[in-house]
């Protein structure tokens, strides 16, 4: 009677064993997944903040250089009605 039970707590650990294991594996692979997922967003997020950071930078050195031709031609009018 004794080895019975001895018997069947064996078989209810090592089912208890094997859903734990199944638990952890699966658990493991959601969350390499979910966090592979996490980690492109946010390197396009990041990229997409770089972008728009060099475009303004881009757009105002091209005001700046308009700015100074406007100023050059403005001077050489000057020049060329005084």
């Amino acid at each position: 009677m004794e080895t019975k039970r001895t018997s069947q707590t064996v078989r209810l650990a090592m089912a208890g064993v094997a859903l734990v294991a199944a638990i952890l594996v699966f658990g493991t692979i959601w969350t390499g997944r979910s966090s592979q997922t996490d980690t492109v967003e946010a390197v396009r997020s990041v990229s997409m903040l770089y972008l728009d950071e060099l475009a303004g930078r881009r757009e105002q050195v091209v005001k700046n250089n308009l700015n100074e031709n406007i100023n050059v031609i403005q001077i050489a009018v000057g020049m060329i009605d005084g």
